[in-house]
């Protein structure tokens, strides 16, 4: 007897598949590691200079830049509530000494000590080191130094027969020369001094003359009493502005005071660096020259200033990848990209100072550049309070102008207004 087996089916015999028909999984690409990059409008073209550099020596890594504000108002803005809220969608900065100090004291930016060598500290200028003192550490890689200066008319100051003022006495007999009615329908159309009247500025220009007055920041009117030194300053200030500039002061800003100087109705002009690459790039040079800036009766301080780079902690691609956004912002640190950086103003770092070839080139692209060794000697570290940096910074200036440019105070009821707009800022003082 055959039985045959009710529903099974012989099993077919698979044929091999080809070896080119085999499946091979894709490969996923590598997604770049990612440094997010802030800088206000005036340190763009040097931001996009260093990224690509950078991203050349480094294929892995794609830095995305933000540019900021072109004006200060909205840079501050935007600053100051990053810091506040700890903002977790920037990396690094472009910050000046102001925001270095309040994110620092506010334990936002990253200290870089540790991060770089001795070696690399060592080659900061002086003026750098004293920030690291004023700072508690290298909160930011500077991109160069700076300092203010006095541009000058050399077409109107040689028709009027008249040297470049080198005291305070002199700027100001100088000064009040150059105010004339020249179209005889007796209005005022050349003045004999200009600068910036926002607040910020104003501070800048309160300083600088306290500062070459002998003064200390700190000390305006203790107890009620202004000082000699500070008096002096001030009361030099207001008259220097009522004598010598155009009316409205406080509604000038940058792009206005150059504007008056190009234009002739201005002879002196006190300013940064920019204007002094400005008149090279418009071929300005025959008509307008730079002075250090005259020097009071304590001598020709101003202040010193800087800007550079710091690292939010809290950024998110930091978090993620710090040796990345470190190893970005040590870049930053060679001398080859001070070289880039120091196009501004003057050099951050002692070897690329040293560097005569540079230099002289430098100095052939703004004339601000010979007086820079003088800036180093003189110039003195902002000495804002700590954390509390930009409210200071503003409103020291809104308090002086009322006294230099308005009129609204006396010299001395601004000074004791000043003092106590300081004093609970002093640590320990009540």
């Amino acid at each position: 007897m055959i039985f045959i087996a009710s529903g099974c089916v012989p099993r077919p015999v698979e044929e091999p598949v080809p070896p080119e028909e085999v499946a091979v999984p894709e490969e996923v690409p590598e997604v770049p590691k990612k440094i997010v990059f802030y800088t206000p409008a005036w340190g763009i073209d040097q931001a996009k200079q260093i990224i690509a550099l950078f991203e050349k020596e480094n294929p892995d890594v794609k830095v995305e830049l933000i540019e900021g504000p072109a004006e200060w108002g909205g840079h501050v803005e935007r600053t100051t509530l990053w810091i506040e809220t700890k903002y977790p969608g920037v990396d690094v900065l472009y910050q000046d000494d102001v925001f270095t100090l309040d994110g620092a004291v506010a334990g936002v930016w990253e200290d870089l000590t540790p991060h770089l060598t001795k070696e690399e500290i060592e080659d900061l200028v002086g003026l750098q080191k004293e920030y690291m003192k004023e700072h508690g550490g290298v909160f930011r890689i500077p991109w160069w130094n700076g300092g203010s200066y006095m541009y000058y008319r050399k077409d109107l100051f040689e028709k009027e027969g008249v040297a470049v003022p080198k005291t305070w006495e002199e700027f100001l007999e100088v000064g009040k020369r150059f105010v004339k009615d020249l179209d005889g329908d007796g209005k005022v159309d050349q003045w004999g001094y200009v600068t910036q009247g926002t607040a910020g500025e104003m501070y800048n220009n309160f300083v600088e003359f306290l500062y070459q007055a002998g003064g200390n920041e700190w000390e305006l009117a203790p107890g009620g009493v202004p000082t000699p030194e500070a008096r002096k300053a001030l009361e030099f200030m207001t008259k220097l502005y009522a004598e010598t500039a155009p009316p409205g002061l406080a509604a000038i800003g940058y792009a206005e005071s150059r504007g008056l100087l190009t234009e002739g109705k201005v002879a002196m002009l006190r300013d940064w660096a920019d204007p002094g690459r400005i008149v090279v790039e418009e071929g300005l040079t025959d008509k307008i020259g730079v002075m250090n800036f005259p020097a009071g009766p304590a001598g020709p301080y101003g202040i010193g200033h800087c800007w550079g780079v710091v690292v939010n902690k809290y950024g998110a691609n930091f978090q993620k990848n710090p040796d990345v956004v470190i190893d970005f912002v040590r870049f930053m640190v060679r001398p080859e990209i001070h070289k880039i950086t120091a196009g501004i103003e003057g050099p951050a770092l002692q070897s690329v100072l040293q560097d005569e070839e540079f230099m002289s080139q430098l100095a052939e692209k703004n004339i601000v550049v010979p007086y820079f060794a003088e800036f180093l000697e003189f110039r003195k570290v902002r000495k804002f309070p700590a954390g509390q940096a930009t409210p200071y910074h503003e409103g020291i200036g809104r308090i002086a102008a009322q006294a230099a440019i308005t009129g609204e105070l006396t010299v001395d009821e601004a000074l004791v207004e000043l003092q106590k707009f300081i004093d609970p800022l002093i640590e320990g003082k009540e």
